[in-house]
């Protein structure tokens, strides 16, 4: 894992190849390696990165730059870009082609560069007893191939309230079927009577199979907070 930097130095007193895997996206990476050149560009576009010169400054998560007083994740960033152009190769689980500008770049910066993806865990594609939340069995009841609208932002973050509202509101509107993995916390903030209203066509829970999910005929649509993880696996399975 490219974030234990400290491995650069254990590899390099026993004499071994040190060689990182990056597991998120290489625009994230590209971002990392850009530190001191975005600071200096402050309240401008990155027109100097290969592959993000539209993003502008206040689009970048604080997690990048190193303030007054860094956050443990922000140190741990800052000490894995310092070391990484010392490793053997970089490895990155993606492909080529989705950024090919980028992949470029990142060339010219290592002396190797392996893009070996995608790569997701696979999974059963049997019903298994662990459909707790009964969703694979739901999505077995819809009548139609990529018909079902699948809703997940991931395990850590939740969308503020006005975003949810608003997302609510569109599909008690366009009646599509759903399937949505948001955290009972978060259920507060839907529309009153939204979750009566929409029983007959829609199924929230608080986790889902995600792979499984994805790899079944009747999910067509994929509505997603862009982790990489879950780029990856909607690639693999063919969801836009």
């Amino acid at each position: 894992d490219a974030f234990l930097w400290f491995a650069c130095d254990l590899a390099e007193k026993k004499g071994v190849p040190w060689v990182p895997f990056w597991t998120a996206a290489s625009c994230s990476l590209s971002a990392h390696l850009y530190t001191q050149e975005i600071v200096k560009a402050e309240g401008k576009t990155l027109s100097f990165i290969p592959g993000l010169e539209k993003l502008e400054f206040s689009d970048l998560p604080p997690e990048i730059f190193l303030d007054n007083n860094p956050s443990p994740l922000a140190l741990t960033i800052n000490n894995m870009v310092e070391k990484l152009p010392k490793s053997t190769a970089v490895v990155l689980n993606s492909f080529e082609e989705i950024d090919p500008v980028i992949t470029n770049d990142l060339k010219s910066k290592f002396k190797h560069f392996l893009n070996i993806g995608p790569s997701i865990l696979s999974s059963p594609t049997v019903i298994s007893p662990d459909d707790k939340t009964g969703c694979l069995s739901w999505l077995e009841n819809q009548n139609r191939a990529n018909s079902v609208i699948y809703i997940s932002f991931g395990t850590v973050i939740t969308p503020p309230e006005n975003e949810l509202v608003a997302l609510a509101e569109a599909l008690e509107t366009c009646k599509f079927p759903f399937l949505w993995s948001l955290k009972d916390q978060a259920k507060k903030s839907l529309p009153a009577g939204f979750l009566d209203r929409t029983s007959a066509f829609g199924k929230i829970v608080p986790w889902a199979p995600q792979v499984r999910v994805l790899g079944h005929d009747n999910v067509g649509l994929f509505i997603t907070h862009c982790g990489w993880n879950s780029i990856l696996e909607s690639i693999c399975s063919s969801v836009p």
